[in-house]
């Protein structure tokens, strides 16, 4: 069991710490042990340094960290200069603020009859004894007196725990130093030449012999703002040797993209298109979006480049330019999902649902499956230093498990990627691995390709036969 901690609060709880990148471990929960004090002292004494974070009915997170081990004790004070109390979230809404210890000798009580309580008075007193679980919640005997060991900064009960004592779980991490580990996935290097290498490679690439297609067509689907035109304009930017915006991208709530775009990727001579194209989509809502019955026309070729969405009339033979006859060259290859790395572990189960439902779809048209994981700089403190360092990270790693968990997709056809966000520049880290992406993806559409030939072969056998 992994937690309810998200990686992007992880990755706060990082900053606050300030001690470097930090790998969280999750010793206690209500939910997978139980809420009992005894029981929390067996899973968390003597465990070093950890954090307490408490998720309420109201969508409210908060806890604390302290670097002190717990103990079983009659009840004692124990000096912590470095502990401090949180917020990550009020009422669901991302809304971080740290709260320094200002007296370091109460910053945290053990006593064997409670759960994790910070300072003297007491400011946080978790919970005692044992808890009842009842109609999905569990109903603490916390108490809060904030202001007395830790500077609150204005901030009021209210404002970080609802004033209620109801909580759908509680949770005890340990907290240690996140080392880089050995290489997870083997790349041919990080240097100019294997830039260079892969656009070559790249530029050179076209369909598979006999299958007589001009260009391969590669589907980019995934929910708003996980990154489907930045991943084109990362792609452009490598080629282009600058960064571009060359597809309109942002963020906000309903999809930036409307129209569906068929983008061909061209070098620095800007010239001579590349021999497939990444068709950019609308974004998957929970609620509207593009749905079953409009990936089906799109897989098909039917819709025309350049068409403009309308979220109140779906696809169908009616729109304007609907090819009704659409050939090999019109479909699509190859899909690639795109999921935001930094809150896939959070999805709702409506749209994990939703995404499931799209790839099924695509399994029925027999087409090939890649997914890309954005925003890994989110993620992981060592990759947002050094893109390089993606594949030593345990933190990406455990990414990488995940999606390929939710989505059922093997874990070699889930990649991490870091699009052109806030650069200005182009990197060979990031430009780099945006390469290895996309060449996994036009390996995919090979794998389609040659099934496709076989599928011709024995075609033309039983014609041959027949004859």
């Amino acid at each position: 069991m992994a937690g309810k901690l998200s990686v992007v609060d992880k990755k706060q709880l990082e900053r606050f710490i300030q001690a470097g990148p930090k790998d969280f471990k999750l010793l206690f929960s209500f939910t997978r042990n139980g809420a009992d004090a005894n029981v929390f002292h067996q899973n968390c004494d003597n465990k070093g340094p950890t954090v307490t974070v408490v998720f309420n009915t109201q969508g409210s997170v908060y806890g604390g960290y302290t670097e002190k081990s717990w103990k079983s004790d009659g009840g004692l004070y124990y000096r912590d200069e470095h502990a401090i109390l949180f917020r990550l979230q009020q009422n669901g809404k991302s809304v971080p603020v740290k709260f320094s210890v200002k007296k370091p000798d109460k910053a945290i009580y053990c006593s064997e009859s409670n759960g994790p309580i910070f300072g003297g008075g007491h400011d946080l007193n978790t919970f005692s004894g044992t808890v009842t679980f009842q109609n999905g919640q569990y109903t603490t005997n916390a108490s809060y007196n904030f202001g007395y060991s830790y500077d609150m900064g204005g901030i009021s009960t209210d404002q970080l725990t609802n004033n209620i004592k109801t909580v759908t779980d509680l949770e005890v991490y340990s907290v240690t130093d996140s080392p880089l580990v050995p290489i997870w996935r083997e790349i041919e290097g990080w240097e100019h030449e294997d830039l260079q290498k892969l656009k070559d490679e790249i530029d050179t690439w076209s369909p598979c012999y006999g299958v007589e297609l001009k260009s391969a067509n590669i589907l980019l689907l995934g929910p708003v703002g996980a990154g489907k035109s930045s991943f084109f304009n990362t792609i452009a930017s490598v080629f282009r040797g600058h960064v571009t915006g060359q597809a309109v991208c942002g963020s906000a709530e309903q999809s930036i993209t409307s129209k569906y775009r068929m983008y061909s990727v061209r070098g620095s001579a800007v010239t001579k298109p590349m021999k497939f194209k990444l068709c950019d989509t609308r974004g998957i809502e929970e609620n509207q979006g593009i749905d079953g019955t409009d990936l089906n026309y799109l897989l098909e070729g039917n819709v025309p480049n350049g068409y403009q969405f309308n979220p109140s009339t779906p696809i169908s033979p009616d729109i304007s330019g609907f090819n009704s006859k659409p050939t090999l060259n019109d479909k699509i290859h190859c899909v690639c999902f795109i999921i935001d790395g930094s809150t896939a572990t959070v999805m709702s189960e409506k749209m994990l649902e939703k995404i499931k439902s799209l790839q099924s779809k695509v399994r029925q048209k027999g087409l090939p499956q890649i997914v890309l994981v954005t925003k890994i700089d989110k993620v992981c403190s060592h990759v947002d230093e050094n893109v390089s360092k993606v594949f030593q990270s345990t933190a990406i790693q455990e990414l990488v498990d995940k999606v390929s968990d939710m989505l059922g997709v093997p874990r070699s056809h889930v990649l991490p990627m870091k699009n052109y966000e806030k650069e200005i520049n182009v990197r060979i880290d990031v430009s780099l691995l945006a390469l290895l992406s996309l060449r996994q993806i036009l390996r995919a559409t090979e794998d389609f390709m040659f099934n496709l030939l076989d599928l011709m072969e024995n075609e033309k056998k039983d014609s041959e036969s027949l004859e």
